[in-house]
């Protein structure tokens, strides 16, 4: 509290007195608003990207347990119990890759046998298994309707008549699917296991894909009992390429605003300067009443950090209050082409952090610059004195 009145003496000279520096204003409205940007654009992408993970990961899930060969009745039964047990939402399934025709129109999609004992996913609740599901731009690739038979070619998948001739069967189209997935609407299908299983001539199961976090020792556990030489695939590695895009996005933005913040720091040491200029006959004076001069210079330094303390804080409230409010009272801005029609808001304590000590660090490294500077160009209060004589 003794360093108040100096801080106070700074703070009225700053915003009342008559040779109150323009430059040094620009230099704090720049952090201010250095910080307010970062946290804002950091609010509103993390809220763009987490939502675009969170909807892959709610129909894609967030891994997937493949096995290499047949698995027993017996061992499906203990990876449901132990996933049961840990109440983790989970379907097996078969997967394939086959061809779809309606009357003169084909398409390639990838069809998912789901096994309906199993819990169903969150997507498919309310969806009519009674024939195939596709995705909606799928749908609208082979021309069909509600009811329209459909023929399903398994190219991979041959019998010896007359040649080799693709395996196929036909099934009704009962539902439409809109995941707002690009590659799920656009090339995935659903269909119950019994279909595929048919098509296949075999009762096994190719995955078992689960709906549930992935922490360390709930995968332990599960590869423990899982069959020999099981795989598991998290999200983040069926997404490599997605994953790298995301992060790429992210440091070139941090790359843009620290570019941004070091041109703030330069109006920053150029403010100080000048300010530092104009206040050492003062600081003759508190040194002529009895201060130490290693005390005036501290207190100097620690105004200036609390200075960019302060007003890096107040931008990140501000950032943050910004975005409460825009979340709260957004309006659908964005065309109806756009799956958000707002802009959507996630919060994070790194962001926080991030918008909060990059400006500030960037503020501090260029202040003791100019702290320094002037420390060096004044190394004693006595050529001052000796300068007015």
């Amino acid at each position: 509290m003794k360093s108040w009145p100096f801080f106070k003496y700074f703070f009225n000279y700053i915003l009342r007195a008559k040779t109150r520096q323009r430059l040094l204003f620009i230099a704090v409205s720049g952090l201010f608003l250095s910080s307010f940007s970062l946290m804002f654009i950091q609010g509103i992408m993390s809220g763009l990207q987490h939502g675009l993970i969170s909807r892959s990961q709610n129909v894609n899930g967030t891994g997937v347990l493949q096995f290499q060969q047949d698995v027993s009745e017996s061992d499906l039964t203990e990876l449901k119990n132990y996933l049961k047990s840990r109440k983790a939402r989970f379907f097996t399934e078969t997967e394939m890759e086959v061809m779809l025709k309606n009357k003169a129109f084909m398409a390639p999609a990838k069809l998912h046998g789901i096994n309906l004992e199993d819990p169903v996913p969150e997507f498919l609740e309310d969806k009519d298994f009674s024939g195939i599901i596709l995705g909606s731009d799928l749908a609208a690739k082979v021309k069909t309707h509600f009811m329209d038979e459909l023929q399903v070619i398994a190219p991979g998948v041959t019998d010896s008549l007359m040649g080799e001739v693709p395996r196929f069967g036909s099934i009704t189209l009962s539902d439409y699917l809109y995941t707002e997935i690009t590659e799920v609407d656009d090339f995935e299908g659903f269909v119950r296991l019994s279909f595929l299983q048919n098509l296949l001539r075999s009762r096994t199961v190719s995955s078992l894909r689960l709906f549930h976090h992935l922490e360390e020792d709930f995968v332990s556990g599960l590869l423990k009992i899982s069959p020999q030489g099981t795989e598991l695939r998290t999200w983040e590695e069926m997404n490599s390429s997605l994953v790298w895009s995301l992060n790429l996005e992210t440091k070139v933005m941090m790359f843009l605003f620290i570019s941004m913040s070091l041109l703030v720091a330069i109006a920053i040491t150029s403010g100080l300067l000048i300010f530092y200029g104009k206040i050492k006959r003062d600081l003759m004076s508190f040194w002529i009443l009895g201060m130490s001069q290693e005390r005036i210079l501290g207190l100097c330094l620690r105004f200036t950090l609390l200075l960019s303390g302060l007003v890096c804080i107040l931008g990140v409230g501000s950032g943050q209050g910004a975005l409460l409010l825009l979340e709260s009272y957004g309006h659908t801005i964005m065309p109806d082409i756009f799956v958000e029609r707002q802009f959507p808001v996630h919060f994070s304590l790194l962001n926080l952090l991030l918008s909060l000590l990059i400006p500030f660090g960037i503020s501090l490294i260029f202040s003791w610059f100019s702290f320094a500077q002037f420390r060096k160009e004044n190394q004693s209060f006595v050529s001052i004195v000796r300068s007015l004589n």
